[in-house]
């Protein structure tokens, strides 16, 4: 799903190192608000969270963005659990600032196309 929408609000920045590869890590998660269709009379939002270096270094609130994102349930030791996962982000236009020649942030992670995964004859 995209939706082109605002960041409604930027939480604290969230940090730490990979017990598996030790690698240190940075994530910023931020309130995401759009219209999921024109006539609606008030705005939903969802809870959206970025690993991009260049994205958090950029995010800004009420910035107009477009986003990418996805969702899916999963089970842990008898509980079940929703999960947002932001594949796509790209500015439109900062409403906060005077414009500036600054190029969008940008993180895609979109799986290939059903025509650009067919480059063979295999049916799979």
């Amino acid at each position: 799903m995209e939706f082109e929408g605002r960041v409604k609000k930027i939480l604290p920045l969230r940090s730490g190192t990979s017990k598996s590869t030790g690698n240190e890590w940075k994530a910023l998660p931020f309130i995401f608000e759009y219209f999921e269709n024109e006539t609606d009379r008030y705005a939903d939002s969802v809870l959206l969270e970025t690993f991009d270096t260049n994205v958090i270094d950029n995010l800004q609130e009420g910035m107009e963005v477009r986003c990418g994102f996805s969702h899916r349930t999963r089970e842990y030791e008898g509980r079940t659990y929703n999960e947002v996962r932001l594949y796509k982000i790209q500015s439109i236009r900062k409403s906060q600032e005077p414009a500036t020649p600054q190029a969008p942030a940008t993180y895609d992670n979109t799986p290939p196309s059903p025509q650009q995964e067919k480059k063979n004859d295999l049916p799979f």
